[in-house]
C-alpha cells in the first residue's frame, strides 16, 4: 500500500497532492473502521438540517470501499487533476474554481440525492471543465470502431445512464450542469465582455486596492492643482 500510494502522489502538483492523500486517508480509516463508513454518505437535509457538515468533508473525499477499482479512479483522478491544475498559474485560481464548483453541486443536492460522492461528482465536473477549456487539444476516442471526439466521451457515459438505467435527466446533470455554468463565466463572458467573473476574493480585495490607491492618487492631484 505504502509503494501504491508513493506512485500515486509522485510528480503531482500540490493541490492534486493533497486531495489524493485525503482520499486515500479516508480509504484507510474507513477499512480499518476508524470511521463508520455509513458517515461518507452525503445528505443534504442531514448536512443544512441535522448539522451534521463533516459529511461534506468525507463525502468529498470518498471513492468508494477499499478495492483495486477504487485506487484505479483515485490514480485516473489524481491524472486527471493533475493536468487541469498544472494550466492554472496561480494556484489560488484552482483552488477557487473547485470551491465554486463544489458550492453549485451541494446547491443542486438540494432538490435530488447524488447517486455517488461529492468528490466524484466534483471531479466527473473538473474533468468536463477540462474538456471544454481544452477541447482543441483533445484527440478523439474510439467506441464501437467510431472516432467520437474526447469531450463527448461522458455524454455517451450519460446517454447509458438515461436510456438502460433509467436514471433522471436532473440527477444527471449534477455531473456536468456546474462546470458548464463555470466555463461558461470564465471564458465565453470573459471573452465578449472582457470581465473576469471568477476573480478568486484575493484578486478581488487586489482590483479594490489598486482602484483606492488610484482613486487616492487622483484626490491627491486634484488638490495639488487646486493649490
Amino acid at each position: 500500500m505504502d509503494i501504491i500510494a508513493l506512485n500515486i502522489l509522485a510528480d503531482v502538483p500540490p493541490v492534486t497532492k493533497c486531495w489524493t492523500t485525503a482520499c486515500l486517508a479516508v480509504l484507510i480509516l474507513t477499512s480499518l473502521n476508524l470511521i463508520d463508513p455509513t458517515k461518507l454518505i452525503y445528505s443534504y437535509d442531514l448536512v443544512f438540517k441535522k448539522g451534521q457538515y463533516q459529511r461534506i468533508f468525507l463525502s468529498v473525499f470518498n471513492y468508494g470501499p477499499f478495492t483495486w477499482a477504487t485506487i484505479w479512479n483515485i490514480i485516473v483522478s489524481a491524472n486527471h487533476l493533475s493536468f487541469l491544475e498544472s494550466s492554472y498559474n496561480e494556484r489560488r485560481k484552482f483552488l477557487w474554481l473547485i470551491t465554486v464548483l463544489l458550492s453549485l453541486i451541494i446547491f443542486m443536492t438540494k432538490y435530488v440525492q447524488p447517486m455517488s460522492s461529492l468528490g466524484m461528482i466534483l471531479h466527473e465536473n473538473l474533468v468536463n471543465f477540462h474538456f471544454k477549456k481544452h477541447t482543441d487539444e483533445m484527440n478523439g476516442g474510439a467506441v464501437g470502431g467510431f472516432i467520437i471526439a474526447t469531450p463527448l466521451l461522458p455524454y455517451l457515459m450519460y446517454f447509458n445512464m438515461f436510456f438502460s438505467q433509467g436514471v433522471s435527466l436532473f440527477e444527471i446533470s449534477i455531473n456536468f450542469i456546474p462546470a458548464h455554468i463555470i466555463y461558461y463565466l470564465d471564458d465565453i463572458i470573459a471573452k465578449l465582455y472582457d470581465v473576469d467573473l471568477m476573480k478568486t476574493p484575493y484578486d478581488m480585495w487586489l482590483t479594490f486596492q489598486a482602484w483606492r490607491l488610484k482613486d487616492n492618487v487622483s484626490d491627491l492631484q486634484e488638490i495639488e492643482e487646486l493649490n
